[in-house]
């Protein structure tokens, strides 16, 4: 419960980021220099709980549906 509770607002604060910043149009973009630190997206373990990355590749998702 605790968990979901920090998820949940890691999401929030990653999407209050995004929003303040501007919007990748690209996936590459994403992957240029993120905040978490992660240095290599996809191939470390740690990247995975990365809320910047979370919302940026959610971003890109919900922008090509519309």
């Amino acid at each position: 419960m605790v968990r979901d509770v920090i998820f949940c607002l890691q999401e929030a604060a990653a999407e209050i980021i995004l929003k303040h910043s501007s919007t990748s149009k690209k996936l590459t973009e994403c992957f240029i220099s993120p905040p978490c630190g992660c240095a290599n997206p996809g191939q470390e373990l740690k990247c995975e709980d990365c809320p910047y990355l979370e919302a940026c590749f959610s971003s890109i998702k919900l922008e090509s549906r519309e």
